[in-house]
């Protein structure tokens, strides 16, 4: 039976059905890692872009003077390939610059903070057969940023929610996630082709968990990032609902219409949304 009122947000309407979307500023310390003067000259710093160019003959170019795939065009060998490395630069083919290993987080530095999206979902399960209910965006702002949250009030709203979520990462160049890569963004995917939509995601899909291992898993008993935002960045988290528990009280509030039962997830995708956007500059 549908919620017909929610003590957050609005109701949104679109071909889908309603869901409801909360919308408000919120602050933080902006978007100035993203955008970056001189970041596509980072990323062309590495000669290993073109195709061929492994560690022993990067070090000799080098040697040579050629310090970045532009001044590597001139050469009589490596030119043409250096100029369809340059042509990825600066189309932003983030898929070509990856499957050269690229830094994704040099890459991310070259995106537009308008064009940027930290995301992150909540689901009734894990698996790709169990609905989502709420998918949470943080989009940077001048002066901090712009909290996004979409949700589903029964399960028949998901359709609309997802909806919502296609229409505003259509403008997207870069979405940040923690285990996005592997869970959220697929996961959109999949429910999207379950009621027979095929869009997909096509830029650039920042994944924080990878490099929050490699900086810290030596100094931390694990990289949840509930335990990064107390360990890491000092900001522990108080009467914050665990994730395991999120499925079962988000059903328990279908059925009774409680909604004081979901605002404490609500709460939790905000916290991961801004531990993201504490912890980027950090591995950055």
């Amino acid at each position: 039976m549908r919620v017909l009122a929610f003590p957050r947000g609005n109701t949104c309407q679109n071909s889908s059905g309603e869901c409801i979307v909360i919308e408000r500023q919120v602050a933080g310390s902006g978007p100035g890692w993203l955008g970056r003067e001189g970041a596509a000259e980072r990323v062309a710093a590495n000669l290993r872009l073109v195709k061929g160019v492994g560690p022993v003959t990067e070090a000799k170019l080098r040697a040579e003077g050629y310090n970045n795939v532009y001044d590597l065009q001139s050469h009589p060998r490596w030119g043409p390939a250096a100029a369809v490395a340059v042509e990825w630069i600066e189309a932003r083919d983030w898929a070509s610059l990856l499957s050269r290993r690229a830094s994704d987080l040099g890459l991310l530095e070259m995106c537009d903070p308008e064009h940027t999206v930290f995301l992150d979902i909540e689901t009734t399960g894990l698996t790709a057969s169990a609905p989502l209910f709420m998918v949470g965006m943080l989009l940077p702002e001048p002066d901090g940023f712009r909290l996004c949250q979409l949700f589903a009030r029964d399960y028949d709203e998901e359709t609309a929610v997802l909806e919502e979520t296609a229409a505003r990462l259509g403008s997207a160049h870069a979405v940040v996630t923690y285990n996005g890569r592997c869970f959220d963004m697929p996961y959109i995917s999949r429910r999207l082709a379950y009621y027979g939509r095929a869009e997909s995601f096509g830029g650039l899909v920042v994944d924080l968990l990878a490099h929050a291992r490699r900086a810290f898993r030596s100094q931390l008993p694990d990289c949840r990032l509930t335990t990064i935002q107390t360990m890491i960045l000092n900001t522990p988290r108080e009467n914050d609902i665990p994730g395991y528990m999120i499925p079962e009280v988000y059903q328990t509030f279908v059925r009774t219409r409680d909604a004081s039962l979901v605002l404490p997830i609500i709460d939790h995708n905000e916290l991961d949304l801004m531990a993201m956007a504490d912890l980027l500059p950090l591995l950055s």
